[in-house]
């Protein structure tokens, strides 16, 4: 019954590819706060960056995430800080009134 369990509790479990995208910028936050905050090791750092470049992460949105949260290790605060984020993206890409002319 154990296998069955198991196999049933991972077919329920669904992560859509927006929040697939979104715990990659998490995790890439994590890391790089990591690596130039609390090592200040320049070299992974560097190789950290060039990661986010290789898998075309948002840079902007990177970047939002490490100076916007005092903790990245607080999964509620990146959520807050990343919808922030977002909204004022969209808000922003919206044309204005009088913007078309």
């Amino acid at each position: 019954m154990g296998l069955l369990q198991t196999l049933q509790g991972r077919l329920l479990q669904y992560d859509s590819p927006s929040r697939q995208v979104q715990q990659a910028h998490f995790d890439a936050a994590r890391r790089l706060a990591q690596a130039q905050f609390q090592l200040a090791d320049a070299q992974l750092s560097q190789r950290l960056w060039q990661n986010v470049a290789d898998r075309d992460l948002d840079v902007d949105r990177i970047i939002n995430l490490l100076y916007s949260c005092w903790f990245q290790e607080d999964s509620a605060a990146l959520r807050a800080a990343d919808a922030e984020f977002q909204a004022r993206r969209q808000q922003e890409s919206i044309p204005g009134v009088f913007e078309h002319c």
